[in-house]
Formats: structure tokens, sequence, C-alpha cells
């Protein structure tokens, strides 16, 4: 504003020669160059602010300093403009442009959004460019995928529904935690208990036949000797009772498969510890990956690559819906994290 009003103080004296004049009412605010379209002429003196970088425009001589218009931007950021031309002769002109706002970008956690649009302006004015956020989990998501999420975002995954739903358990059972992670900032902790625990996500299944890779820790060895789940495909829509449900469990120091009590034990492995397919250690990120075959009865589990149980020949049926999380019957009490879940037609295999 002391500038502006400086100009127009000096611009009132009577005229005295064109250079006088040209030195005394060209603007003094030179903003910052770049590359924009040259000035109009007009019938001013000083010209306008363009967009972004506040550029001003040239001075005319007894005419108008042109306008400079606002370039623009092919990733949200600032529109800029350029000095315009020098005008052709004519009356007094006005020393005040208008700036116009500088566009702007964001973009999200993960992959990052695509830029913002272009930002432009005319003689003094302009758009903000526009930036969509990204999102992305941080083992990526496979094409096809009916269902991926690696934890990045706040609340829960787009898709996915805790349950039982009348716990409300999310934000104290369930929670996101950024202290134990696997890949990114943050991983699904569940808390579980030493007696009976239902804490679950749910999503809708893509078909009665589905892939699922999925990252598992546990604060104690995933085999304990008593019967507790991690995940299952459901017939049901995730709530406790609602239909059968194929567990990957843990019974006789061993990662085994459950339905209705009916269990599928590890490679090798009889219902009893120290057989079959070893613990899976605390502490530690292991990739499970589970085929579930409902229209032919049949399981393939695989944890870090290896295939520890194929199971063929089962019961038959038609899933609708994948949890995972913790289900509790026996304890001991843990915590349990997941993390990069993915769940598709196909196999998404480990990263």
């Amino acid at each position: 504003m002391l500038a502006r009003s400086a100009l127009a103080l000096r611009c009132s004296f009577p005229l005295l020669t064109l250079g006088a004049l040209l030195v005394a009412c060209s603007s003094t605010d030179p903003g910052t160059p770049s590359v924009g379209s040259a000035g109009t002429s007009g019938s001013g003196v000083a010209g306008s602010l363009a967009g972004g970088g506040a550029n001003a425009s040239g001075a005319g001589s007894f005419g108008a300093a042109g306008g400079g218009s606002s370039g623009t931007s092919d990733s949200g950021g600032a529109g800029s403009g350029s000095p315009g031309g020098a005008g052709n002769p004519g009356g007094m002109g006005n020393s005040s442009g208008a700036s116009s706002s500088a566009g702007a970008s964001s973009g999200g956690g993960g992959g990052g959004g695509a830029g913002g649009s272009a930002g432009s302006g005319q003689a003094g004015g302009g758009q903000a460019g526009g930036g969509q956020a990204g999102g992305g989990t941080s083992a990526g998501c496979p094409a096809g995928a009916s269902f991926c999420t690696g934890f990045e975002s706040a609340g829960l995954p787009m898709g996915a529904t805790y349950r039982p739903s009348y716990q409300m358990g999310f934000g104290t059972l369930m929670k996101l935690s950024t202290a134990v992670k696997h890949a990114g900032t943050q991983a699904l902790e569940v808390t579980g208990a030493s007696g009976y625990t239902w804490n679950m996500l749910s999503v809708p299944a893509p078909a009665a036949s589905f892939w699922v890779r999925l990252y598992l820790r546990s604060s104690v060895d995933i085999g304990q000797s008593e019967h507790n789940s991690y995940y299952q495909a459901m017939t049901g829509d995730g709530e406790p009772n609602a239909g059968d449900n194929v567990e990957v469990s843990e019974q006789y120091c061993q990662v085994v498969l459950n339905l209705h009590d009916d269990v599928v034990v590890s490679t090798a492995g009889t219902a009893v510890c120290g057989s079959g397919v070893p613990p899976l250690a605390k502490d530690t990120w292991h990739c499970m990956e589970t085929f579930f075959d409902g229209p032919n009865g049949g399981v393939q589990v695989y944890a870090d690559g290896a295939k520890i149980i194929d199971k063929s020949g089962w019961t038959k049926l038609s899933f609708k819906t994948f949890s995972f999380g913790y289900l509790g019957f026996h304890g001991p009490a843990r915590t349990v994290w997941v993390d990069d879940v993915a769940v598709a037609t196909t196999r998404v295999g480990c990263q």
C-alpha cells in the first residue's frame, strides 16, 4: 500500500517531459520474473500484477502499461507471469493491478497424488491450480485386488467393517500403530485377551474362491497348543455365528485349519505338539498367503513362501466374506499386528 500511494503521489505533478514521466511513474515492484505472455496496450502507466510470481507489467509512454497474463503450471505449482511490453501512447494510466493467487497442489501419503491442474490468470487475475491427494499402500496393491490396504490412512480402511458390530472395538481393542509396522508408517494392532476374543475386520470376498496375502506378527509364537485363529473365509457377513467359517488357526503347536472343530493339521503334522511345521517365530513379520477354494473344498496355506497346509476334498462352501485380526478361545494373551493385506481372485505373492 505504501508503494502504491507513493506512486500515485509522484504521478500527480504536472507533466514535464516524456522521460521524466517514465521515470516518475514506473512501478518500483519488479516481481519475480517468469514465463508469461506479453502485455497488451492500454491507457495507463503501471501494469497489473499477474498470478503467482507477483510480476508487474511494464510501463507505457503516455499510455497504459500492458497487463501481464499469468503463465500456467503443470503440477499444481504457482501460476507465473512476466512483465508486459511497453504500451502505445495514450493518456494517464492506473498504477494498480490485481494479483492472482498462487496455484497449489497436494500429494497424499504412500504413492502421492497427481499433479494439480494448470493455474491461469489474465490481466492481474489468476486461478489456483488444483491438486489431487494420492493414496497407496506400503507393499503395493496388485491389479484386480478387491481389497488392499497398508493402513496408511486414519480410521478404518475403505471397504472394511469392524466385527462384531455390537462391540465397537476399533480405536480400543483394535487400533493403528506407528510403533510396529511391516512397511510404510502404520500397521493394524490387535489386542488378544487370554479368554474369548472376537476382534476382526471383515471385507467382502471377490468370489466363492479367492486368494489373500497379509503380513502377520504376534508377541507370542504363532502356533500355540490351544485353538485360536488369525483370519478366516466365511459364508456369512463376518458377524460371529453367521454361517460357516474356515479359520487359519493354531493348535497342537502348529498352524492348522479349523471348520467347526474339524481340524486340518500342517504338513506331516498330527494332533500332537512337536509334529508338523514348527510354530512361526514371535516378534517377526510373516508373509501369509492362503487360497480358499470354496466350491471345490480346497485350502492351501503358505508361510513366508513355503506351503504348510494343502487340503483338498473338504466341505464345499460359497464364501462371502474374509475376516482378519484375532479370534481367541484359550489364550495366552497377546498383541497381534497385521499389515499390507490384499484380497484378489489370483495369487498376490509376498513382496
